[in-house]
């Protein structure tokens, strides 16, 4: 017999599966149109010329009118039924979807039933066609989707007969880098990828060996020690994530727009995730350099 937090899970999954046409036949194209009428949001120079400012004004209005429906139909709906089935408790970043399932999926892969296998198959199936067929955050769930599939992957990994990775189709890339120039470079290159970067952290800060005189001229690098490693991350159609921390524990997501914060607009937890997911890069430079600073303070004392 599945066990309750197993079949949870299953529910969510029967959910998707019930809206994945209309999702796809509705609701992608208007994805699609938003992600165009962002681009062009984003070209204009509102603070250096009143034209630009006009149209960026007017493009800000119809993205928000067009929006509207990802938040009533797309968002709060599903977010609903995540919480309705206990799988998440609220949290803006999602992990809480991790953590409130990984020791059922642990504990179900250890205690599995026989009976249970043909029904893990085909949830298996129908979650990898939803996300196959969809191929997308909507705009507004990528933290939501980042940790639903690790955690399905978590489960469904285990009931496979082979070595593929049935998740690779849609699953963020991850680009092993040795600075974060050479992430930006790549960002700047591969806009439109469901790519992220990884950085060691040693990469970024190194602990000095000796400590310069006040007038030796020198790199100075030092090192500090925040979980393994920067992540920028889930980086689709020039958007972006940062994670630090260890992987599949502590995490934190945080965006902002890489044309900076746009303190005129105001909106709801949906429309600031679709206008702060073009992040990653920024704030780990910002972290990189704030931390060396720091760092060089500390040092001088």
């Amino acid at each position: 017999m599945i066990p309750k937090k197993i079949q949870a899970l299953f529910d969510f999954i029967d959910y998707l599966d019930g809206n994945k046409k209309e999702y796809v036949e509705k609701y992608l194209p208007l994805c699609e149109e938003l992600i165009k009428l962002d681009t062009q949001r984003h070209k204009l120079k509102p603070k250096q010329n009143y034209n630009d400012k006009q149209e960026y004004d007017k493009i800000k209005e119809i993205i928000a009118t067009k929006f509207s429906p990802i938040t009533a139909k797309i968002y709060n709906p599903i977010t609903a039924k995540l919480r309705e089935l206990n799988i998440w408790t609220g949290d803006d970043t999602f992990n809480s979807i991790w953590n409130s399932n990984s020791a059922a999926i642990i504990d179900f892969k250890e205690n599995f039933k026989q009976e249970d296998i043909p029904v893990v198959m085909k949830y298996k199936n129908k979650y990898l066609s939803f996300r196959n067929d969809t191929n997308t955050d909507f705009l507004c769930l990528s933290f939501a989707f980042h940790v639903l599939d690790e955690t399905f992957k978590e489960l469904f990994d285990f009931f496979k007969d082979s070595d593929k990775n049935e998740f690779d189709s849609f699953e963020t890339k991850t680009i092993e880098v040795d600075s974060i120039e050479e992430a930006l470079h790549g960002f700047l290159k591969d806009k439109k990828k469901n790519i992220k970067f990884s950085i060691p952290t040693e990469n970024i800060l190194a602990k000095p060996t000796d400590k310069p005189t006040k007038n030796e001229v020198t790199n100075i690098k030092n090192e500090l020690y925040m979980g393994n490693k920067y992540e920028v991350g889930d980086i689709k159609n020039n958007n972006g994530q940062v994670i630090i921390g260890d992987a599949n524990e502590t995490k934190m997501n945080s965006t902002i727009t890489d044309k900076g914060i746009d303190n005129n607009e105001k909106s709801d937890l949906p429309q600031k995730t679709f206008k702060w997911q073009r992040t990653g890069i920024i704030i780990a430079t910002i972290l990189a350099i704030t931390t060396i600073i720091l760092m060089i303070i500390f040092n001088s004392l």
